[in-house]
Order: C-alpha cells, then structure tokens, then sequence
C-alpha cells in the first residue's frame, strides 16, 4: 500500500509540472517525427538521397539510353537514382563538393561507336566508364551498388554476351583512402559542441534559483553580464572540446589535410548558437532538472537533422547566391556539419567554405539575440 502512496504522489508531481513529464512522454514521439523528417516526406524511396549526374558526351544514341536505363532502375517499386544530365564536367564536379549530388559518371565521346565496334567483333572490350564519387558520404555507398551493375546490364544487353571492367572508379579529391572512424570525426564534433545547449540552460536556471540573479539587481552589476560569460564561458569550453577530440583522433588515427585553426573558429559559432538556443530553453525551465530535459529536447532533434550524425534530405524551397536552400538551412549547425566536412576532410580553405561559414556566423548571432532578448524580457 505504501508504494502504491508514492507512485499517487510522483504521479501527483508530475501532474504539477506537465512540461517536464510532458517531454518523457513525447520524447520517442519526438525522434518518429525527426527521422520522418529527415526520411519520410518526399515518398520518392531512395532518388531523394542518390541524385547523379551525368557527363553525357556521347555522339551517338548508347549515351542516352544510358541514362534513361538509370532513371528506370527501381528497388521495391520506388526510383532509386535521381539522373541529371550535365554538359559541363566542371559543373558536375561542383555538385560533388557541395553534397548536391552523391555521384558523377562521365560517358566518353566514343561510347555507342565502341559498343558498336565491339558487338561486330572488330574490338574486344567495351570503353570504360569513369565514375567519381566521395565515399565519406553513405549515400554514395548506396549508389555506387546500383549504378554499376545498370552499366554492366546495359552494356552486356548491347553486345549480346556478358563483360567486366565497364567502370572505373574514381573519388573527389583528399577522399578514397579514409576510414569510417575519420569520416565519422567532423559531425561528431558539432554533435559534442551542441551539447552546449544542455550545459548553457542548466547554468543560467542555476544562477535563477540560487537568487543570484536577485542580488545582482541590488549591485551595479547587469543580469546581461552573467549572459555574457555564460556565453564566452561556452566558447570557451567548445575550444578545449575540440583540441582535446583532436587530440585523441590524432592519437587514434585521424589525419586531415584541413585547418585546425579553422575547425576551432568553427566550433566557437556553433558554442553561440548552442547558447542562444541554452537561453530560450531557460526561459521556460524553472529547475535544473527541467533544464535538462526540454533542453535535451531541443539538443537531439538540431543535433540529428543537421547532418551530423547521418546525412539528412529535404527538398529545396529557394535559391541564394547559386546553393539550394531548404527549411533546415535555417539549422546553424547544418552549416557547421558541412564546413567542417570540407575543411577536416576534402582539406578546403577558407574561400571554398565562404558560404556555409556565413551562414553559420549569421544564424549563430541570430540565435544568440533572440536568446537574449527573449531572457531578459521573460525572467529578468
């Protein structure tokens, strides 16, 4: 009987605090809607993550039917590759870069001649196709399993008997020869530094509660001193955070062509942005322990969408300065994902990242407002 009085009394305090025992309840609903999100809304199977372009410089007809043998390749009665035909090479290796695509196949000017040729039996083996790609991306590893083998299909269809040796694989630059664990290594960074949203929150609900902010108004001090070194105090921690990952990564393995300097600028923006959010999610927690829940509720859901953990698509709502903007653009921590990315893994400077980097500033600082604004106004 006595346990039974305790469960009608925590059931009792949860019943006064239905933010907190709210998000245990929606917290698994939470994650549903998070991988619909980064998985479900299109209802195009796998073509919204394998998009291909394709150099067709064929004179004759085998290139084309190529691609049309792409487009029509199907798993479980859904499309699997997104085909977009490409005259520039130049172009095609840009989408590359920029995650817009996860493969490039360049057909050869001589292709349908060759196949001719070779089902006439005046050559031996077809020509080989290049296929470029960057196996970082898991999504590449899906469509390298498929586009092969439609090469090979065709080509073998063409001729009339089976052959081998019909690509030949490539990969962008500073890629090809990472493991997992050094693909793995840039994401898990943003990851660790957003936890600052936790931390932050937790921090300033403490200062509430143990009145300090109280006294402070009794001194000349301002309650937006204590943001402020809550802010740089995040910052700070987001510096040793990654110096110290680097340094286990390095003593485990990891090697980058990249900037450290620049990853720490890097991080340091997205310890704002963990901030920013740190505050709003103060506004609403009146206990450390509330603090952390809604907190980690906000955390996972921009920690799993910006692509840190596993790439995330969603369909392009607009175009800025030539890059496709979804609504998770508005994500600062997607641009740091794909920032540090290109520095730690493709080995880019600071004029390749111009655009992600200012992104990320600009939505960092915008988060750290509102985060302000809304703090001061709502508890001090």
């Amino acid at each position: 009987m006595k346990g039974l009085r305790f469960a009608w009394k925590n059931l009792l305090e949860a019943w006064r605090e239905p933010k907190v025992y709210g998000l245990l309840l929606f917290f698994p609903a939470l994650f549903v809607v998070v991988y619909y999100i980064a998985f479900g809304q299109t209802g195009k199977g796998l073509a919204q993550m394998l998009t291909v372009s394709v150099v067709n410089q064929d004179a004759g007809p085998a290139g084309g039917q190529l691609v049309e043998a792409l487009r029509s390749t199907t798993f479980d009665g859904q499309p699997v590759l997104d085909v977009t035909v490409v005259a520039d090479r130049r172009e095609a290796e840009a989408a590359l870069r920029e995650y817009k695509d996860v493969l490039m196949l360049i057909i050869p000017s001589n292709f349908s001649q060759n196949l001719q040729e070779v089902r006439d039996g005046r050559v031996e083996e077809p020509i080989t196709l290049q296929l470029v790609g960057d196996p970082a991306l898991d999504s590449y590893v899906f469509a390298n399993s498929f586009v092969p083998s439609v090469v090979d299909e065709f080509v073998n269809k063409f001729i009339g008997w089976p052959t081998s040796n019909n690509i030949a694989i490539d990969f962008v630059p500073n890629t090809g020869s990472m493991a997992d664990f050094q693909i793995g290594v840039p994401g898990l960074l943003v990851f660790a530094v957003l936890m600052g949203v936790v931390s932050s929150a937790m921090v300033l609900v403490r200062e509430d509660v143990t009145g300090t902010l109280h006294r402070l108004q009794l001194t000349r001090a301002r309650a937006s001193d204590v943001i402020l070194g809550v802010a740089l105090a995040h910052v700070v921690l987001a510096v040793l955070q990654i110096l110290i990952a680097f340094g286990i990564a390095m003593l485990c393995g990891f090697r980058t062509p990249g900037s450290l300097a620049l990853a720490i600028g890097i991080g340091a923006l997205v310890s704002l942005a963990a901030t920013g959010l740190g505050l709003i999610v103060a506004c609403f927690a009146h206990s450390p322990i509330a603090a952390t829940l809604i907190g980690s509720a906000v955390f996972a859901p921009v920690a799993f969408l910006s692509g840190a953990l596993f790439p995330v698509a969603s369909a392009p709502i607009a175009t800025l300065w030539g890059h496709d903007v979804s609504w998770l653009d508005s994500l600062p921590a997607k641009h740091a994902v794909e920032a540090l990315q290109r520095v730690l893994i493709y080995g880019d400077g600071l004029s390749a990242i111009a655009y992600p980097l200012s992104a990320l500033a600009v939505l960092s600082l915008a988060y750290l407002g509102i985060g302000v604004w809304l703090y001061q106004w709502l508890r001090i």
